[in-house]
């Protein structure tokens, strides 16, 4: 599990305790202590227009459809809201649950665009979890 790697997970926990069906991209690479950190990803735009990449004042990173193979509708990267997973709960999910699908993996330049983009919301993105992703 790499850096920009985008999986399906059936039995995705959003923070309100709702699990639902979910893409999110794995934002870091940690080290044997350290949790995956994820970003959910929706195609639910609400009639609103983005401009392509990073858009720091609505916390989202814009992909337009297609431009990433595994997006094949407009798709938002929420980016204010970091989701962490153990190592041991990915593993789970993969391997044992099957809940956990692997869907592709985001170009080495998309993966910077949006760290690039979470550095402007430093000041919105908990500290700990903000020195894992930019290191």
């Amino acid at each position: 599990m790499a850096r920009g790697a985008v999986y399906y997970h059936s039995q995705f926990k959003f923070h309100d305790g709702a699990v639902g069906e979910k893409r999110f991209v794995i934002l870091n690479e940690p080290k044997s202590d350290e949790p995956y950190l994820v970003l959910k990803t929706t195609s639910k735009l609400h009639g609103k227009t983005y401009i392509p990449g990073c858009n720091p004042d609505r916390g989202v990173f814009f992909l337009a459809a297609n431009l990433e193979s595994m997006f094949e509708l407009d798709t938002l990267v929420q980016l204010r809201e970091i989701f962490p997973f153990t190592q041991q709960e990915i593993l789970t999910a993969s391997l044992k649950d099957k809940t956990l699908n692997h869907l592709g993996d985001l170009s080495d330049i998309c993966v910077r665009q949006i760290i690039n983009c979470i550095r402007k919301l430093k000041d919105d993105i908990r500290q700990d979890y903000f020195v894992l992703v930019t290191r």
